[in-house]
C-alpha cells in the first residue's frame, strides 16, 4: 500500500477522515472508491456467493481494503436487501449486483398487508449486520466503517415499481406519501439496529435524482423523507450520513444541502466546480471518478488524470473535498486502475494541496 515515488502516509484513513470533517491539517485527501461488490471479485466468490454471507461480506471489503489501501469500508442492504426483506423478490446473480424481480406492493391495497421487517431475523439483513460487526471488529480502529442504505424514494420505488411509483407521484400522490412513509420505516428499522455499532452510513437515492423528477416533486416527495431518514440517522448514531442522489441532481443542490446530510456524493455528470461554488460553502462533496469511461474501460494514466481533473475543480472546497466514484464502481474493474486512484490521491493530492501539482 506504498509508493516511494510520493510520500507515504502519516495518518490512518480514520484519523484522515476526522481531521477532514474537523477542519484540522491531513496527510493526503481522503479516496473513497465505493468498491461493494469489486470485493468479491478481490475475495474470489461469485457475487451471489458474497452476498448471502455475512462472512463473506466483510471477509471481502477487508481483502480489498488491504489491496488497495482506500479510506473507506462498508456494506449495507441499500434499496434491493431492504424490499426483498419486507416482500420483494429479488434476484441475485452470479457475477452483477442484486435486482428486484417482483415487487411486494403490485396493488395499492397490498400496502396495508405490509409489515416492517426485523433486520436480526428477516431476509438477508442479518447477513449486513454480522458483516459490519466483523468490519468493526478487524478495521474499527483503522478505517471508517459504513453502512449503505437505501434512500426512501428508491426504496419506495423497489416496493411499487420504479414505473408505477414515479407515475404515483402524480396520480394518487397520498398513496404515494403512504408508501413513503413505509419505506422510512423500512430503511430506520435497519439503521436503528446498525447504529448499535459505531458505523457510519451512506444513503443512495438515485430515483430522487433530477433526471427522473422535478424540482418540485423533489420538494414534495423526496426532501421531507431524505430529511427525516437524516433526523432519524444521527438521533441512532450520532453521525451524519453521506447522501448520494445519481444523475444530474443541480437543481435539487440547495435542497440536498438542507436535509441535514454531512456530505454530497455528486455523480459524474456533474459540474463538481459548479457545485462546490452553490454548496460547497455548506457542505462536504465528494466526488465524481467516471466509474465506466475511467476506472472499468481506462488505464492507469486515465485513472491519473481524471484525479487531477476532479481536484483542480473542487480541491478548495470550503466544506472539504473527499476523492471518491461518481457512483458505483463496475465490479469488473481492473485492480491496477484502483492501485492507480489511490497513488494518484497520494501523489497529487498531498496536504497543504499545491494547484500547481493537478495543474492541466
Amino acid at each position: 500500500m506504498s509508493d516511494t515515488t510520493f510520500p507515504a502516509d502519516t495518518l490512518t484513513p480514520k484519523q484522515r477522515m476526522a481531521a477532514l470533517a474537523a477542519g484540522r491539517p491531513f496527510d493526503r485527501i481522503p479516496c473513497v472508491p465505493m468498491l461493494s461488490e469489486h470485493a468479491a471479485l478481490v475475495l474470489g466468490v461469485s457475487t451471489a456467493e458474497y452476498n448471502r454471507s455475512g462472512s463473506l461480506l466483510a471477509r471481502g471489503q477487508i481483502a480489498a481494503y488491504r489491496r488497495y489501501g482506500h479510506d473507506s469500508v462498508g456494506v449495507g442492504p441499500g434499496s434491493t436487501g431492504l424490499v426483498e426483506a419486507a416482500g420483494s423478490k429479488v434476484v441475485l446473480p452470479e457475477a452483477s449486483t442484486p435486482y428486484v424481480a417482483e415487487y411486494v406492493v403490485t396493488e395499492k391495497s397490498d400496502l396495508d398487508r405490509l409489515a416492517l421487517p426485523d433486520p436480526r431475523r428477516d431476509g438477508r439483513l442479518p447477513h449486513y449486520l454480522e458483516a459490519l460487526a466483523r468490519l468493526v471488529d478487524e478495521l474499527g480502529d483503522e478505517v471508517p466503517v459504513s453502512a449503505g442504505v437505501g434512500g426512501p424514494v428508491s426504496t419506495a420505488s423497489n416496493l411499487r415499481s420504479p414505473d408505477r411509483f414515479l407515475r404515483d407521484l402524480r396520480t394518487d400522490p397520498d398513496f404515494a406519501h403512504r408508501l413513503l412513509e413505509f419505506a422510512l420505516s423500512l430503511i430506520l428499522a435497519f439503521v436503528r439496529e446498525a447504529a448499535k455499532l459505531p458505523v457510519g452510513f451512506t444513503i443512495t437515492d438515485p430515483m430522487s435524482s433530477g433526471s427522473l423528477i422535478s424540482p418540485a416533486l423533489y420538494r414534495d416527495f423526496a426532501f421531507p423523507y431524505q430529511q427525516r431518514l437524516i433526523d432519524g440517522i444521527v438521533a441512532a448514531s450520532g453521525r451524519r450520513p453521506v447522501l448520494h442522489v445519481c444523475g444530474n441532481s443541480t437543481r435539487n443542490w440547495q435542497a440536498m444541502a438542507e436535509t441535514g446530510a454531512g456530505a454530497l456524493s455528486l455523480d459524474d455528470v456533474i459540474d463538481l466546480a459548479e457545485a462546490r461554488r452553490q454548496v460547497g460553502d455548506r457542505i462536504t462533496l465528494t466526488g465524481n471518478i467516471r466509474p465506466t469511461a475511467t476506472m472499468l474501460l481506462g488505464t492507469p494514466r486515465t485513472v491519473e488524470d481524471n484525479v487531477k481533473e476532479c481536484l483542480r475543480q473542487a480541491w478548495d472546497t470550503p466544506k472539504g473535498f473527499v476523492l471518491a466514484m461518481g457512483c458505483g464502481l463496475p465490479i469488473r474493474t481492473p485492480p491496477e486502475n484502483l492501485h492507480a486512484l489511490v497513488a494518484a490521491a497520494r501523489r497529487y493530492g498531498q496536504w497543504p494541496y499545491d494547484p500547481e501539482r493537478f495543474a492541466a
